[in-house]
């Protein structure tokens, strides 16, 4: 059987859909920059891996070669390494991946972009815009994957969720409606699509969670789950807007990240759920398993200081 490129392989979401396909015993081919701490982890899940990157032009040769099924979750919204960027990976290194996929005889390509809600008014999302169009006019069979606001990184500490310390910060009045889905869930859709068993193609599917809360209703969800209070505090939505515009020449990563913000703020991101996404993810993760998850394991990291300081005395 062909194997099936993951480009992205060493992200959340394409660590999770190559743990997945390689536990549905189908041959899987990873595009890994070399160092990457997550190598090692995919060797052991069975991925074949291919060193390179989406500016290599030879490595993405190399790694299309023999290919049935890409799957691209790569994405520049994060820099993790020196040249990242959204032009360079989100713009030119897909248009070069989609090129080099149809050259090399691909038959099908799966793209993971975001949610159709969202407008191309950001960097991040033009790109995402583009590269949908350069799939869909490739000639290869392709799905275009568009999942709302992820719960494991909008909801986190780092995007103003900080359980630990009882204390959140969101843009707005919180009272627009997200579908918060799990990268957990998305994976799953994406596994399946890029399974070479898969008769689905040339369609969109949006992905979003069991439900649509708003930031206030998911705020009184981490206060339940943790059984304390939360101070919260309110951004202006029309700063981060501006400031979203002011970064756009110096730092796309960051203004797209406000600008996609004061989006859902504003107007929200509700996506219905598909028969078809109900059928491939089955019970979904919720927003209150996350809660509760993180809650548990803000608990468990105090004990461990407390016993830690306990055992110095």
């Amino acid at each position: 059987m062909r194997p099936i490129l993951v480009v992205g392989a060493t992200g959340l979401l394409g660590s999770e859909v190559c743990r997945l396909l390689c536990g549905s015993r189908l041959p899987v081919r990873g595009l890994v920059r070399p160092g990457s701490p997550r190598e090692e982890l995919l060797r052991r899940y069975g991925v074949e891996i291919v060193h390179g990157h989406l500016g290599d032009a030879e490595s993405l040769q190399v790694a299309c070669r023999g290919a049935s099924v890409v799957l691209a979750t790569a994405s520049g919204a994060v820099r993790r390494l020196p040249g990242d960027s959204l032009r360079r990976v989100d713009r030119d290194g897909m248009r070069a991946l989609v090129d080099t996929a149809r050259r090399g005889r691909v038959r099908r390509f799966v793209y993971l972009s975001v949610s159709p809600n969202l407008p191309d008014t950001t960097p991040l999302v033009r790109y995402k815009r583009e590269t949908e169009a350069a799939v869909r006019g490739s000639g290869m069979g392709w799905v275009v994957i568009q999942p709302s606001a992820f719960i494991e990184t909008c909801l986190d500490r780092r995007a103003g969720f900080d359980v630990a310390g009882g204390r959140v910060g969101f843009l707005g009045s919180g009272d627009a409606p997200v579908s918060y889905v799990s990268v957990r869930d998305v994976a799953k859709v994406a596994a399946a699509m890029a399974s070479p068993l898969s008769d689905v193609s040339r369609t969109n599917i949006p992905v979003g969670g069991p439900v649509a809360l708003s930031a206030r209703e998911v705020v009184r969800i981490f206060e339940e789950e943790s059984g304390h209070s939360f101070a919260v505090v309110h951004a202006p939505t029309p700063v981060a807007r501006g400031a979203g515009f002011l970064l756009r020449p110096f730092h796309a990563e960051l203004s797209s990240a406000l600008g996609i913000a004061a989006h859902r703020a504003a107007q929200g991101d509700v996506i219905e759920r598909s028969p078809l996404v109900q059928d491939l993810v089955g019970r979904p993760v919720t927003v209150r398993d996350f809660a509760r998850y993180t809650a548990r394991a803000a608990l468990a990291a105090r004990i461990r200081i407390l016993l830690g300081g306990a055992s110095r005395i």
